[in-house]
């Protein structure tokens, strides 16, 4: 069905929603995506129906089976009720969707109710494909909804939005002054009232009228000449509304799209914008958001306010990735039904020009790696002889079989251990003659490649190390800071691939 995009307003307050109630002999429509999104509202007409002590015919392209299948799923039992009669769409107009085949419907309708007594008729039907080509503000067409509104029908239309034609779509959706969304009867802002006379007939009245105060002939050319631009852009005037209407029906379409797509995903996704607010989630995404208590609305509200337990220094993580427009994967923790959970989760740019436009955030169970673990093992060991160089810790880098260099926050060698100079085929002196670790190490950052990070800034980035004959070997870098200002360092183990 049509989402709250503005397209219409509800006719009482969103907090609390009323029962779907149609007035007595109102019309009003139906748009759907998919099949199962009709039938809450369906029922609840029905039941209105009922209420209103209203002969209802539902004509519907479903089997019967699974028409009563489903509205006895939501409590309403058509075998309970004759006032309900529900046939096959096909078999009552045969093929034919002519105006006249629908009037003759309507007008054999009303008689039958009446002659049992009901206070009323209701009609509501699935609109066939084979209505294409008609348009609904033509003059039979009218007609036919007069005769509807003289007769008193309460009629109510369900639109495919997947089978029917865009422009047929387009015209049906200006046609009806009500439609239903989300269960609610709502007021159509497209709607476009039907005019007292012709079009045709109205510009000859302004024009004959325009002709009888012309004295002067300057004056009679001055207005013949804004007459014939305002003929020309009233005629242009439709065409925009339909290709703005057309371009607003495609982003219902794509935005309808994206959610199917998000929802199809195991995995809990959700999009995040520039003030991290979450814009839209799939299903997973919901479905944690109920089992830990904030509760399943979260359009607009903070990434921080649904996920109270996130680290301090997560903030910055997004804005980082906004400013950088880098791909991240975030190590972490997150609360779950039955505790804490290890989690990398992906942080994903969304570009609108040179700009990152929003994030979508990917959650991912991660079991941590015995090669991780062991490589932050080594580097919290390693900061006492980095803090203290002169300390009991003092040279105990060199114990370690895997490289290390220790570096300032512009990228200059202070240490290196005996492993990396082996791994490198250089004494200590000479790889610390390089001055930088880009004589032999590259980080690979571009390319869509993510780097690892989380809010206790430590990073794990995916790397080439090269050695002195050109060799080159995949690692995986480790990063941990210490220290503060001019005594700042950076401990980089370096995790070959064999």
């Amino acid at each position: 069905m049509i989402g709250s995009n503005g397209l219409c307003e509800a006719a009482s307050p969103a907090s609390s929603k009323p029962a779907l109630a149609m007035p007595p002999g109102e019309k009003a429509a139906l748009f759907y995506h998919r099949l199962d999104d009709v039938f809450d509202p369906l029922a609840d007409l029905l039941k209105d129906s009922i209420r209103q002590e209203e002969m209802c015919k539902l004509l519907f392209r479903s089997p019967p089976s699974l028409l009563r299948e489903k509205l006895r799923a939501r409590g309403l039992d058509l075998d309970s009720h004759p006032s309900i009669e529900a046939i096959p769409l096909e078999k009552t107009i045969q093929g034919n969707c002519s105006r006249s085949n629908f009037k003759e419907l309507m007008q054999s309708f009303v008689q039958k109710a009446k002659g049992m007594g009901y206070a009323g008729t209701r009609l509501i039907i699935n609109i066939p494909e084979e209505l294409n080509t008609h348009s609904p503000g033509e003059g039979a067409w009218l007609e036919l909804d007069d005769e509807r509104d003289e007769l008193g029908v309460t009629m109510v239309c369900l639109y495919d939005m997947t089978s029917l034609s865009p422009g047929f779509l387009l015209r049906s959706l200006a046609s009806y002054p009500n439609i239903i969304m989300d269960g609610v009867l709502c007021r159509n802002f497209y709607h476009i009232p039907r005019r007292a006379k012709p079009l045709e007939e109205s510009y000859r009245d302004l024009f004959e009228h325009l002709d009888n105060i012309k004295e002067e002939l300057d004056i009679r050319e001055k207005e013949r000449r804004e007459r014939s631009m305002l003929i020309d852009m009233n005629r242009e005037l439709p065409e925009e509304i339909v290709h703005r209407r057309m371009v607003e029906f495609a982003l219902l379409r794509a935005e309808n799209n994206l959610r199917t797509m998000l929802d199809a995903m195991p995995e809990m996704v959700f999009m995040i914008d520039r003030e991290l607010r979450v814009t839209i989630g799939n299903h997973t995404f919901v479905k944690y958001l109920k089992d830990m208590g904030p509760g399943t609305s979260y359009e607009g509200r903070s990434v921080f306010e649904l996920f109270p337990d996130l680290p301090n220094g997560a903030g910055k993580l997004f804005n980082e990735v906004f400013h950088f427009a880098q791909q991240s994967i975030i190590e972490g923790y997150l609360n779950g039904k039955f505790g804490p959970l290890a989690v990398e989760t992906r942080l994903v740019p969304v570009m609108m020009g040179d700009e990152v436009d929003s994030i979508v955030v990917i959650v991912l169970p991660k079991g941590a790696t015995v090669q991780d673990a062991e490589s932050w093992r080594n580097i919290d060991a390693l900061k006492n002889e980095v803090l203290d160089p002169a300390g009991p810790a003092a040279g105990s880098m060199d114990s370690y079989p895997i490289p290390i260099v220790v570096t300032d926050q512009d990228g200059a060698i202070h240490q290196v251990n005996m492993a990396l100079c082996y791994e490198l085929g250089c004494t200590k002196q000479e790889v610390l003659a390089m001055g930088r670790t880009t004589g032999f190490l590259e980080f690979q950052m571009g390319e869509g490649k993510p780097r690892r990070i989380n809010a206790d800034g430590r990073i794990s980035i995916p790397s080439i190390i090269i050695g002195k004959g050109g060799s080159r070997n995949e690692a995986i870098c480790y990063l941990a800071f210490i220290g503060k200002g001019k005594d700042a360092r950076v401990i980089t183990t370096i995790n070959i691939k064999r």
